[in-house]
């Protein structure tokens, strides 16, 4: 079975009504169809939701919590946290620098053997996950 950890950016896309996420959203019922396990990312739950509530975006605030309802929610764990630490350093070390919360996605798909789609690849590049683009 695939699993998958969408990251933020995915996940806006596929509550948004726009013909331009078609792709995303044929692409998310495919797999779907298909039984792939969606994890849901607790760093990636707090960057939509404190979104939404800013906005007052209450019908998206709605379809955003049945979509999370309907995911595996997985904590982060001691592993990851150490494994977040790590990618950091090694990252710093080799003078590159992400955001905390794309290295704790990636600390957490890794983890929990998902790949993270994303449109944002560059931001999850060269740091050990696997990473899909359903946009392409």
């Amino acid at each position: 079975m695939t699993s998958y950890s969408l990251d933020t950016d995915t996940v806006t896309q596929l509550l948004k009504k726009h013909p331009g996420n078609q792709r995303i959203l044929d692409r998310f019922r495919k797999e779907i169809r298909r039984n792939s396990l969606f994890i849901m990312c607790p760093v990636v739950f707090y960057e939509i939701r404190r979104e939404l509530v800013i906005k007052h975006a209450v019908a998206q605030l709605t379809a955003f919590e049945h979509l999370a309802e309907a995911m595996l929610w997985k904590e982060f764990n001691w592993a990851i946290w150490e494994r977040a630490a790590s990618l950091w350093a090694a990252l710093r070390s080799r003078g590159r620098s992400h955001h905390d919360a794309d290295v704790l996605i990636t600390a957490h798909a890794i983890e929990y053997g998902a790949a993270i789609v994303t449109g944002n690849v560059e931001h999850f590049h060269d740091i050990g996950a696997r990473v899909e683009d359903w946009n392409r």
